[in-house]
């Protein structure tokens, strides 16, 4: 069983959030081509954010007000428009420079301590609506959108299978990250054809998922250390942890620096038949940041109850 963890964080003072929502053209190896917009505080956003080990599609919706027509109009977006070009930085459109993708960059925290990536996704839309007297600029965008539909087709006389994995994950331009993964000599050969993440998962024997632009091939019972190590009252713990399905859903107010994977312990005064050390499955960031209108981002915490009851996590490192 993992050791005893401490909590690193509790001096932190969680006050005035902050954050920067980055919207870039990528190219077909995922570098930048243009940023289309650099938009941060005191613009209003709300934003609901899904991470999930079990969802090979996690999601990210934002919306933010009032931004200015040549901004809104820059980040106009439909996926499935047939010409879709990026825009230069006074808003028009330059016939001829298409682009591969968008992607969408959140980062957030509280003004006195660093802010964290919390989301990077493929834009999926992006339009404005009018509300009242309020514009509202709404973007969607899912992880993994191109990543998932990426083939391949190669044939190896003989290898590794942490070498097969990471020609998959280039290939999908996408970095992998290998958790305590041994590495096994495959000497017969090995054709590889078809979707380049179908074969990741064949290869790591189903253990592979994919967040913020990382590919991470950690095993059922391993997990990573975090920023953040201890959930309790002091920290920002909300209610009290729900078990529902073999499932333990925790609230908090708004962490940005979880971690899919990462292992955390939970004390709780109100439920303490819940406390222990858990991996996290799945994470959701839900709320507003805002300096005009009142509102809460609360943290919602995904473990599997019965990890924590028989202690059989690991703590590993990333071999690369």
């Amino acid at each position: 069983m993992a050791q005893a963890v401490s909590n690193n964080f509790k001096k932190d003072r969680k006050l005035n959030r902050r954050y920067r929502l980055t919207i870039q053209d990528v190219d077909e190896n995922r570098e930048p081509i243009n940023t289309v917009a650099v938009i941060e505080n005191p613009f209003t956003l709300r934003f609901s954010i899904n991470r999930n080990i079990f969802e090979q599609i996690n999601h990210g919706d934002f919306e933010i007000l009032n931004l200015a027509p040549k901004t809104y109009n820059r980040l106009f977006y439909d996926y499935f428009t047939i010409n879709r070009y990026f825009g230069d930085q006074d808003g028009t459109r330059e016939v001829g420079n298409s682009f591969k993708s968008r992607i969408v960059i959140l980062e957030a925290g509280y003004y006195g301590m660093e802010m964290s990536v919390v989301f990077i996704g493929d834009m999926w839309s992006c339009y404005t609506e009018r509300r009242g007297t309020e514009t509202i600029t709404k973007i969607h965008a899912i992880v993994g959108l191109r990543a998932t539909s990426i083939t391949s087709d190669i044939s190896f006389s003989s290898t590794t299978r942490n070498k097969v994995l990471m020609y998959l994950a280039d290939d999908m331009h996408l970095k992998l990250k290998l958790y305590d993964v041994e590495d096994k000599e495959i000497t017969r050969p090995v054709v590889i054809n078809g979707k380049s993440f179908a074969n990741i998962q064949k290869y790591s024997d189903d253990t592979a998922f994919i967040d913020n632009e990382e590919i991470k091939v950690l095993a059922y019972n391993k997990a990573f250390d975090g920023d953040v190590a201890l959930i309790n009252d002091e920290s920002g713990l909300l209610g009290v942890p729900n078990r529902e399905n073999g499932i333990l859903s925790v609230n908090m107010i708004f962490e940005p620096r979880l971690s899919v994977g990462q292992i955390i312990e939970i004390q709780s005064r109100i439920a303490p038949m819940f406390n222990g050390q858990y991996k996290i499955y799945g994470l959701k960031h839900e709320g507003i940041i805002s300096e005009a209108e009142a509102g809460k981002v609360v943290t919602n915490i995904q473990m599997l109850v019965g990890s924590q009851l028989y202690g059989r996590f690991g703590i590993v490192k990333a071999q690369q």
